[in-house]
């Protein structure tokens, strides 16, 4: 089985609608960190450049999301984390076919999109801030080599702040 990350397709809003109003993503994701892309796609409009939307694939079969976008972009969310920066992307993931749920394709999707990343210059620490209720993600984020950082109120509401970085990365 393989995982790829291919560049989201502008006519593929209804499928990404679908996936973040699903029940077992909306349950997490409120408000849907997809939000600004998709306004984006429904309008016709270039997603904005410091966000970039990733179709998560399985042997070629979409089934899920991931997006990675500039920390400093989103107002003072990260702001107050050690070592969050200029250098630093956060990442969201979700698997949106429920037939794709637990099959450590999260954890391969987190790896691959890190990889990814951690490949561009300037890029060297990535970070995650899943709901800490939602121990599959953070079980996902752990194994794919991110780091528990403790648990934080932002103004989304509670999450688990998760990181990585670069100078300890074991692709």
């Amino acid at each position: 089985m393989s995982i790829d990350l291919v560049a989201w397709p502008a006519g593929e809003v209804d499928r990404l609608q679908a996936w973040v109003t699903a029940p077992h993503v909306a349950r997490w994701w409120k408000p849907p960190s997809a939000g600004p892309v998709i306004t984006a796609l429904r309008a016709g409009t270039a997603v904005p450049g410091w966000i970039r939307p990733w179709r998560i694939d399985l042997d070629s079969r979409p089934i899920g999301y991931a997006q990675d976008y500039d920390v400093t972009q989103v107002g003072a969310v990260w702001a107050g984390e050690e070592g969050v920066g200029p250098g630093t992307r956060g990442i969201d993931l979700l698997i949106g076919e429920p037939d794709a749920l637990n099959g450590k394709h999260g954890r391969a999707a987190i790896r691959a999109l890190a990889a990814r990343l951690f490949a561009e210059p300037g890029i060297d620490r990535l970070v995650a801030g899943p709901h800490p209720d939602n121990w599959p993600a953070i079980i996902a984020f752990k194994r794919a080599g991110f780091r528990e950082r403790g648990r934080r109120q932002f103004p989304s509401g509670p999450v688990m702040v998760l990181t990585a970085a670069k100078a300890v990365w074991k692709p």
